[in-house]
């Protein structure tokens, strides 16, 4: 009898110059740990995960120089292969760059979101990658959440995206993170707090994908206990 084959979910992770070290290095960190037969010497991984990025190198806020697995181009070819997507957050000049360059790294997150697939997509941002989000107007009637310090900016950039491409408001609330649900698509949409929520984020995109103990058991191999 063959052995069962166990689901490896691609992941994306965008990158950007001046975004957030901890904000892509910490989902990087936990999704790494995730397996299937909870043997951290000998992993059955769950998640494969790929840096993409415009340029060969990115700098990050702290600074850290950084080397892409694969080119944003490269990525939009195979679009179809991705099951999640991770946008990071950095310094709000730095995030609002983003969105007002219209560049590679922001036409990708809407080609993610506009690309039709028939099964469930994650979209996960991470600290103030929710404003990115948000400009694209995903977050519409939807409750989301970003870094404690930043949420009456969201709200702004919710409120703003809402008079200019119609929807319903947006809640934000302070939360570790917050699954939104899905879309008319099938896309879930999950935001968390300001930097380390993305472990928590991380955890229960985990345990959405395989099991909570399969989660539990990463996040004990991280040492990791979630602040109540």
């Amino acid at each position: 009898m063959n052995a069962t084959i166990q689901r490896v979910y691609q992941v994306a992770i965008l990158l950007f110059p001046g975004a957030d070290l901890l904000d892509f290095t910490g989902p990087h960190g936990v999704l790494s740990h995730v397996s299937y037969n909870n043997n951290p010497v000998s992993p059955d991984h769950v998640f494969k995960i790929t840096f993409i990025a415009a340029h060969e190198e990115i700098t990050a806020s702290d600074p850290v120089t950084i080397k892409r697995h694969m080119s944003i181009a490269d990525a939009r070819k195979e679009l179809e292969n991705f099951d999640v997507l991770i946008v990071p957050g950095g310094p709000l000049p730095i995030v609002q760059g983003v969105v007002d360059a219209n560049g590679p790294e922001y036409q990708f997150i809407k080609s993610y979101i506009n690309e039709s697939k028939n099964e469930e997509r994650v979209l996960m941002s991470i600290c103030s990658g929710a404003f990115i989000l948000a400009s694209t107007g995903i977050l519409a009637g939807k409750t989301a959440t970003t870094h404690s310090l930043a949420l009456d900016g969201l709200k702004r950039v919710c409120h703003e995206a809402t008079k200019k491409l119609g929807g319903a408001e947006t809640k934000v609330m302070k939360a570790r993170y917050i699954d939104g649900g899905l879309t008319k698509s099938g896309m879930r949409i999950i935001t968390t707090g300001g930097i380390s929520c993305g472990f928590d984020g991380s955890l229960y995109l985990a345990s959405l994908k395989t099991s909570e103990s399969a989660s539990n058991f990463a996040a004990m191999v991280l040492e990791y206990i979630a602040p109540i």
